[in-house]
C-alpha cells in the first residue's frame, strides 16, 4: 500500500485527479492539501510515498512546499504539476530533486505511467534495503561470532581456530586492557551449561555504560571471559580504572540477580596490561580471583588478594580433586568431568604462580592420566602437547572425549559391563570366586575393574561379593533345610569358623545364634 498527497489550491483540479489514481491504483491512500504550508504539515504527518505537487499556489509555492518536504524525507516521489512547458523552476527542480513535471491539461496516461513508474522504483528501493539491512544485520552477527572467538583464543589460548577470520591482534586489541570472567550457577544444582544467550546479552548491555569497548569470548564451564578496553582518558590511572571495574562489577551482579533469580553470579577481575601477551595472565588472575570467592554475589579484584597470595605459606596442591577428575575420565562419567574438572582448575589457578608451573602441573596430569588409560587396556591416545598450549578449553574437550569414548565402550553396549559383571557373580559367588577372574569376563584389566566397580556399584568387590553371600546365607539358615556347615560351603566358604566371622561381622549375630532367633 502506497500513500499519495495530491495538493493543489484548487479543488476541481485534486478531485479530478484523485478519480484518476483511485480508478487505476485502487490499493493507494489519497489524501489532499490546497496550499504548500498544508503540504508540508501534511507530509510531515501523512508521510506520503509519492506527491503531486502544484507550482502556482498563493503563499508558499511548489518550489518552497518541495525544498521543506524534501528536508523532511529525502526518498519521497515528487511531481510537479504546470500550465507551462518551459519555466523559468525548471533547474531548481532539478537540483531539489523532483521526480518530473506534468504539464497541465494532462490525460489519464500522462498520470498512469509516471505513477507506475514511481512505484517501481520504489519497490526496487525496498529490495534494496531490505537486502542491505540484511546483510548488514549478518555482518554484525557474524563479527560477533567472529570477535568472541578471537577473544576466547586469545585468552584461552586455544588451538581450534576453525572459522575464525584472521584479523592484526596488535592492531586491535592493543590497548590498556584487563579481562572480566562472569560466572553463573543454578541454584542448588551442579554448574548450568545451557545456552548463555540470555546472560551474554545483559552483561554486554550492563558494560556499555562503564566500558563501551568490550569484546565477550565462548562461554565455557559456567563463565564468560570479557576484555574491557580502557577509555584513553583513564591512561596511566589503574587506581581509577580499579575504581569503575569494581563498581561495574557490583551494579552488574545487582542487576543480575534481579533478572535472573534462579541463579547465582559471580565476577572476578584481572589486572590491567597494555601488551596482548600479557591479557592471558590479566585471565588466570580473573579466574584465581573467582576461585577465591567464598560465597556467591561477590566481586572480587586479584589485586586484593596479592598480598594475601604472596604472604601465605603457599597453597597446597590438590591431589584430591586431581584423583577424582581422573577417576570422572577414566570410568567415562561425562556428566561429572566439567564438574570435576571446574573445580580442579581453580585450584590449579589458586596454587600456580606462574603460567609456566600451570603447565608442568597439566603436564603430570596428562601422564598420569595416559598411564591409567593404558592399565586398563583402552586403546585410546592422550594428547599430552595440551599442557605447552595452556588451554583450559582444549583439555576440557580432550578429558570429554576421552570420557565419552570409555562411556561409549563400556556403559552404550547391548549390555552393561556392570550388569555382566553382577550377573556372572550372582552365577558363581557359591565357588571361589575372584575379581581377576570377574575383570576377565568383562575384559578389563584388575586394577581398572576394581575401581570401575566400586565407583558404580557403591561398594569394593570383595565387599559386594560378601554381602551377596550372607544374603543367601540368611535364606538357607531361614529355610532350615541345610545344617550351618552345609550352608557355609554353600555360599562359597570353605571354612565354617571364617564364614562364622563373615556372618557375625556383617549381621551382628553368629549363624547359629540367627537360626535360633528366627524360630
Amino acid at each position: 500500500m502506497y500513500r499519495v498527497l495530491i495538493v493543489d489550491d484548487e479543488a476541481i483540479e485534486r478531485k479530478g485527479l484523485e478519480m484518476i489514481l483511485t480508478e487505476n491504483f485502487p490499493s493507494i491512500v489519497i489524501d489532499e492539501a490546497d496550499s504548500g504550508r498544508t503540504a508540508i504539515l501534511k507530509a510531515e504527518e501523512f508521510r506520503p510515498d509519492i506527491i503531486f505537487l502544484d507550482i502556482k499556489m498563493p503563499g508558499i509555492d511548489g518550489v518552497e512546499a518541495a525544498k521543506e518536504i524534501k528536508k523532511l524525507n529525502r526518498n519521497v516521489n515528487i511531481f510537479m504539476l504546470t500550465a507551462f512547458d518551459k519555466f523559468e523552476y525548471a533547474r531548481q527542480l532539478v537540483k531539489i530533486g523532483v521526480q518530473d513535471y506534468i504539464l497541465k491539461p494532462y490525460n489519464r496516461e500522462e498520470i498512469i505511467e509516471p505513477l507506475k513508474k514511481a512505484i517501481q522504483e520504489i519497490e526496487q528501493e525496498k529490495a534494496k534495503r531490505t537486502e542491505e539491512l540484511t546483510l548488514r544485520d549478518n555482518y554484525r552477527r557474524a563479527l560477533s561470532i567472529v570477535q568472541s572467538r578471537v577473544i576466547t583464543s586469545m585468552l584461552m589460548q586455544a588451538s581450534n581456530k576453525q572459522n575464525v577470520i584472521h584479523l592484526d591482534l596488535d592492531e586491535t586489541f592493543q590497548k590498556e586492557s584487563f579481562v572480566i570472567v562472569f560466572e553463573w550457577m543454578k541454584m542448588n544444582e551442579t554448574p548450568h551449561h545451557q545456552e548463555p544467550g540470555e546472560f551474554i546479552s545483559f552483561i554486554q548491555t550492563g558494560l556499555n555504560h562503564y566500558f563501551p569497548n568490550h569484546f565477550v569470548g565462548e562461554e565455557t564451564l559456567g563463565r564468560i571471559p570479557v576484555l574491557i578496553q580502557v577509555d584513553e582518558k583513564y591512561s596511566n590511572q589503574k587506581p581509577k580504572v580499579k575504581e569503575l571495574a569494581m563498581t561495574c562489577g557490583r551494579e552488574m551482579i545487582f542487576k543480575l540477580r534481579q533478572a535472573f533469580p534462579d541463579f547465582t553470579f559471580s565476577i572476578g577481575i584481572g589486572r590491567l596490561y597494555d601488551e596482548v601477551e600479557k591479557f592471558v595472565q590479566s585471565y588466570h588472575e580473573a579466574l584465581y580471583a573467582l576461585s577465591s570467592i567464598k560465597r556467591p554475589y561477590q566481586v572480587q579484584f586479584y589485586s586484593q588478594l596479592l598480598t594475601e597470595k604472596e604472604d601465605s605459606q603457599g597453597i597446597t596442591y590438590s591431589y584430591d580433586l586431581e584423583k577424582k577428575l581422573l577417576e570422572a575420565v577414566t570410568s567415562g562419567l561425562v556428566d561429572g568431568v566439567p564438574v570435576h574438572y571446574k573445580k580442579y582448575i581453580d585450584s590449579l589457578v589458586a596454587y600456580s604462580k606462574n603460567t609456566k608451573e600451570m603447565e608442568e602441573k597439566v603436564s603430570e596430569f596428562l601422564v598420569l592420566l595416559s598411564r591409567q588409560i593404558i592399565d586398563s587396556g583402552i586403546s585410546i591416545t592422550v594428547n599430552k602437547n595440551l599442557a605447552e598450549s595452556n588451554s583450559v578449553f582444549k583439555l576440557q574437550e580432550e578429558l570429554m572425549s576421552i570420557a565419552n569414548y570409555i562411556h561409549s565402550m563400556y556403559y552404550s553396549q547391548s549390555k552393561d559391563i556392570m550388569a555382566i559383571a553382577k550377573e556372572y557373580i550372582a552365577d558363581h559367588f557359591d565357588k571361589a570366586i575372584t575379581l581377576e577372574e570377574v575383570a576377565e569376563v568383562v575384559n578389563l584389566s584388575p586394577q581398572y575393574f576394581s575401581k570401575t566397580f566400586k565407583e558404580r556399584a557403591g561398594s569394593s568387590f570383595i565387599d559386594y561379593l560378601t554381602e551377596l553371600r550372607v544374603k543367601r546365607a540368611k535364606e538357607l539358615i531361614r529355610s532350615r533345610q541345610k545344617s550351618v556347615k552345609e550352608v557355609c560351603f554353600h555360599v562359597g566358604y570353605k571354612d565354617p569358623n571364617y564364614f562364622s566371622r563373615v556372618f557375625k561381622k556383617y549381621t551382628g549375630t553368629s549363624p547359629s545364634d540367627y537360626r535360633q532367633s528366627i524360630q
